[in-house]
């Protein structure tokens, strides 16, 4: 492959991916992720090839066999890629917003390994919530860029892939775990990668809200999370002065369950001004400290509810593991949750990471995740690239007219302008001959810069 090609926009040499690959698989990597943000359409692991031009060079099926057969590791290239975030655009930040949910690739093939009838979440309101295709449990950092919008980006670096029990292709050799236990490895397995001292915050929603992450939570972790409206709560353990015959008492006193909090007209609200969504509104709050034993054991959390005094939205309760974490800091924390859906949407619609039909079990685990790195690297290489001073040339459509956030589309399509820079001359009087592209000599980069619109 000639070295044009080499994805300089996104400085993969730069985040020392050589502790994991070998040069060869360094090369196929590197040609991957800069082919799957060039690809305009459907992005299938042929495509890819074919606008890299990959099959001039060597045979394509050294890319599939990189895939479905090389021995490569996606944790330790999620490592280097956590820590380009991190190094990137929270240099100074004492604590850390990830947020973990999951998601649906919906496939169509017998012969898919994990793919199976599920729910999915993404489907129609209209009907059943269930699709086939393979589930990825996620994990991303919730990032803000001042500057360049005014929305959280979730930027994923991890996943596992789940599958149900009575799927007809399990992987070999796999053992069954829960959404909820490969949620766990991947909260063990960021924090195993953050220097001392520094908090990791996660967000989850109600389906992950439970137990077994609460109390598998390793030392440094702070959860937010949705409450069921009828959890038994109680009240924090008083300590006693004479100790009696038995155990100690693990939960004090029973409290009303927070539907029973919600109807109780007596009952006394505080009122905050809030920044929720990008929007500024009135909530109606009431906060307390409690013990979900079910949830969390006997550890104390940071009770929060909400309701909204229009009427509009229904009721909500949430809990924080942290009880020194104030009712404005655990809403708005949560509202970060909604950034994965919108990563998702992105991924799914820009970079296809639910294109490929791979069917080989690490094919289908390692394919999708080339979509959700190119993600990663080029919010983060944007972000880099304006703080340094450069100056894109975003198109705004003319009903955008005042348009200020830069959105992940605006992102992509600097990403694609700057590799086609060098080919390209912007101004033919800086140079005495300036050289034109035959189409008959060059006919793949003029088929990808009209297929990008650039």
């Amino acid at each position: 492959m000639a070295k044009r090609n080499l994805p300089q926009p996104f400085e993969i040499d730069k985040i020392r991916f050589q502790d994991c690959f070998t040069a060869p698989s360094l090369r196929h990597f590197a040609v991957l992720i800069t082919g799957w943000v060039l690809t305009v359409g459907t992005h299938t692991v042929s495509q890819v090839i074919l606008t890299m031009g990959l099959h001039e060079s060597e045979h394509f099926t050294n890319i599939y066999k990189f895939l479905f057969r090389g021995r490569w590791d996606p944790d330790m290239v999620a490592r280097r890629i956590f820590l380009f975030i991190v190094e990137t655009l929270l240099p100074d930040e004492t604590e850390y917003e990830a947020v973990v949910d999951d998601t649906l690739h919906n496939h169509a093939g017998p012969k898919i390994c994990c793919a199976a009838v599920q729910h999915d979440g993404a489907a129609p309101k209209t009907g059943k919530r269930i699709g086939y295709g393979v589930c990825f449990v996620t994990i991303g950092l919730a990032v803000r860029l001042p500057g360049i919008s005014d929305r959280v980006f979730c930027l994923p670096y991890a996943a596992r892939v789940w599958w149900p029990k009575k799927s007809k292709n399990k992987p070999k050799h796999a053992r069954y775990k829960t959404k909820t236990q490969l949620a766990v490895q991947l909260i063990r397995l960021t924090k195993s990668w953050m220097p001392p001292g520094v908090t990791l915050r996660v967000i989850v929603d109600g389906a992950y809200s439970n137990n077994k992450l609460i109390r598998n939570r390793p030392e440094g972790v702070h959860i937010t999370g949705k409450l069921r409206t009828d959890a038994a709560l109680y009240a924090p353990v008083e300590p006693e002065r004479k100790r009696g015959i038995g155990r100690p008492r693990k939960k004090g006193e029973r409290l009303p369950t927070p539907r029973a909090i919600f109807n109780e007209p007596t009952r006394v609200w505080q009122w905050i001004w809030i920044c929720l969504y990008g929007k500024e509104t009135i909530l109606a709050v009431h906060q307390f400290v409690a013990i979900w034993y079910k949830g969390a054991g006997n550890e104390p959390l940071s009770i929060v509810l909400v309701r909204d005094p229009t009427g509009e939205y229904p009721d909500v309760a949430y809990f924080d593991t942290d009880t020194a974490a104030s009712d404005e800091q655990t809403i708005q924390r949560f509202s970060h949750r909604w950034s994965t859906e919108i990563t998702y949407r992105e991924t799914k619609s820009l970079l296809g990471s639910a294109d490929p039909q791979c069917r080989k079990q690490k094919s289908v685990e390692r394919t999708p995740m080339i979509a959700y790195w190119c993600y990663s690297l080029v919010v983060a290489w944007f972000a880099k690239q304006v703080r340094m001073g450069k100056d894109f040339l975003l198109y705004r459509p003319p009903w955008y007219s005042k348009k200020k956030n830069i959105t992940f589309s605006d992102m992509i399509a600097a990403a694609r302008r700057s590799h086609f820079a060098p080919t390209i001359s912007r101004d033919p009087r800086e140079q005495a001959s300036c050289p034109k592209i035959i189409p008959s000599r060059s006919p793949r980069e003029c088929m990808l810069i009209r297929k990008a619109k650039l």
